[in-house]
């Protein structure tokens, strides 16, 4: 009687083992709480073609029955960034994070950051505008860090075309490959440059969203270095101004050669902003210290006449012979696609 006993109470244990297995299975199943900040990503078209606006509305949706308070949803590493991974036509894909540090470098403070306060059940949504600098499949995921913990939209998928074609399309056509190059007016005429995106393509996408905002039209090149740089891109045409934000630096294995391009900053590696360069001749003592972010394809003639304007003492360059006598400006900044070669 005894034995049977034990088996009963044996029974009865393992019965309550397994209920209890299937009740915390059924509890690991569950879905997980919503979180009680929710984003979503949507985008304007499913297509762009190459050089214009991929536009993004991101909203944020309190799902909780009380007030919250939200660093404002804004492009800035501590608030709004894109993390972007693009698959070209050709080549090897590249991912990367597109944003920006506000208002700068030197004065970006997390908690003196723009707050705004969500009533319960209440959103707000954001525009943002990302330059699409390169062919190819683009999957861009928003991270907002405006909360207490970071939060991700799901991720969209774009589709990066080149412009189309008055021709009509052969049916055994292959998609056409190439490049965006930008197309720089100046004072002393024109000069074309290409991008090095792989190798930096945030700061290739902010050169883009300037250029594109008209940033650059009309500013000077306050600083001609004799046989070393050019210099412009400062609103305040004098070295000390700035878009209202920096950039991560992306230092590369480009090197500075003769009409390289590349991006002027302060002591910190994180402090370039719209100011960019020009070399007028090899600098290697600038290798992996300055952006390389581009190239002349053509107008170094541009560049020597400009590289040729009589200068003087500079005072906002320590007294540097570098100084303008004349206004040398840039009148616009326009993006074209250039078409690779055909393979044979």
């Amino acid at each position: 009687m005894l034995f049977n006993n034990h088996i009963i109470i044996g029974i009865i244990i393992v019965c309550g083992l397994l209920i209890l297995a299937g009740f915390s299975s059924n509890q690991s199943q569950a879905a997980p709480p919503a979180p009680p900040l929710k984003i979503t990503a949507t985008a304007e078209q499913n297509e762009v073609t190459i050089g214009e606006w991929i536009v993004i509305t991101l909203t944020c949706t309190n799902t909780t029955a009380d007030k919250m308070d939200i660093i404002k949803p804004m492009l800035d590493i501590d608030s709004v960034s894109f993390y972007i991974k693009t698959t070209p036509l050709s080549n090897t894909g590249k991912s990367f994070v597109y944003s920006v540090i506000t208002p700068s470098v030197y004065d970006h403070h997390r908690d003196k950051m723009t707050r705004i306060s969500l009533a319960a059940g209440a959103q707000i949504q954001e525009t943002f505008k990302i330059p699409a600098a390169a062919l190819g499949l683009w999957e861009i995921t928003a991270h907002y860090q405006g909360f207490s913990k970071l939060l991700s939209a799901e991720p969209l998928k774009i589709n990066i075309a080149p412009p189309k074609s008055d021709k009509p399309a052969d049916k055994d056509s292959k998609p056409k490959e190439g490049e965006l190059i930008a197309k720089i007016e100046t004072s002393k005429g024109t000069m074309k440059c290409r991008f090095f995106f792989n190798d930096a393509p945030n700061t290739v996408m902010s050169f883009l969203r300037q250029s594109k905002d008209e940033f650059y039209n009309r500013l000077k090149f306050h600083r001609i270095a004799k046989g070393f740089v050019i210099q412009g891109g400062d609103p305040q045409n004098t070295g000390s101004g700035s878009p209202g934000y920096s950039i991560k630096s992306e230092f590369n294995k480009n090197k500075h050669f003769k009409g390289t391009l590349s991006m002027a900053r302060g002591t910190p590696n994180d402090s370039a902003g719209s100011q960019y360069f020009i070399c007028l001749d090899a600098a290697p003592n600038l290798d992996n210290k300055y952006t390389a972010f581009g190239e002349l394809i053509s107008g170094l003639d541009v560049l020597e006449a400009i590289g040729n304007v009589r200068t003087v003492t500079n005072p906002n360059m320590n007294g540097e012979m570098s100084k303008p006598v004349e206004n040398v400006f840039v009148k616009t900044i326009t993006l074209e696609f250039k078409e690779a070669p055909s393979k044979k």
